[in-house]
């Protein structure tokens, strides 16, 4: 019998045993015909978590991922483990599998890479940097209590930061909302909280509309679509 498939708490989908082409075709198959026994078809690989240190586990479908995208074409996105290591051993597993890395979103840098050189060195290999935890702002990190999570204004500097030195092209920002408490109906930011009250303060701090339209329009759709 085939392993039970194992449902992540991050939404990631993980196969026991499964060999690599078992797994690069369970990918390619639910992008060209549908997922889980559906005709609708993903639009994404992703996110594709993996934690610190990593498991052989992820390792194998991080591989998977490359090769698929490699037949497709498709975009990618990667969830790191709570570690600055994690993005840079993530971005040279999928480099050797022979993975897009343009096509390819590291996501949650706000909580993962906080130094300014060693993130212009990871920005250096050319992946999406994403800062998607807009709205999330806490006292203590449940899941890396050694971290400081920044609050918004700070993840507005990162950008800037970013912005004014020359990658703006490769930038993505999102709410990352996944719990309930986090929607407008139960006292949450809500799904408009870039929109309504961080666009504004990006002007404010000197981030002109060009370059935000870049961030939220133009490489959303860069990376969306398929090559």
């Amino acid at each position: 019998m085939w392993p039970r498939l194992i449902r992540l708490k991050r939404g990631v989908l993980l196969w026991r045993r499964f060999g690599l082409l078992q797994l690069t075709d369970i990918l390619v198959n639910e992008i060209l015909h549908g997922a889980d026994g559906t005709d609708i078809k993903c639009g994404v690989i992703g996110e594709i978590g993996c934690s610190w240190p990593m498991t052989e586990s992820e390792q194998k479908v991080l591989q998977a991922t490359a090769e698929a995208q490699t037949q497709l074409g498709c975009p990618v996105i990667i969830h790191p483990g709570r570690n600055s290591d994690s993005p840079f051993h993530i971005i040279r597993i999928l480099q050797e599998a022979g993975a897009d890395i343009s096509k390819t979103v590291m996501s949650h840098l706000d909580r993962t890479i906080l130094e300014r050189d060693k993130l212009l060195e990871f920005a250096k290999l050319g992946s999406y940097l994403e800062y998607d935890l807009f709205g999330m702002e806490l006292l203590n990190y449940a899941f890396c209590p050694v971290v400081d999570m920044p609050c918004d204004i700070e993840r507005i500097n990162w950008v800037r930061f970013l912005t004014d030195e020359g990658y703006g092209d490769n930038l993505l920002m999102a709410h990352d909302i996944h719990t309930k408490n986090r929607l407008t109906k139960y006292g949450g930011h809500g799904f408009s909280h870039i929109l309504t009250n961080i666009v504004p303060k990006m002007k404010q701090r000197g981030i002109p509309q060009s370059a935000i339209d870049k961030i939220l329009v133009e490489n959303p759709k860069r990376w969306l679509t398929f090559k």
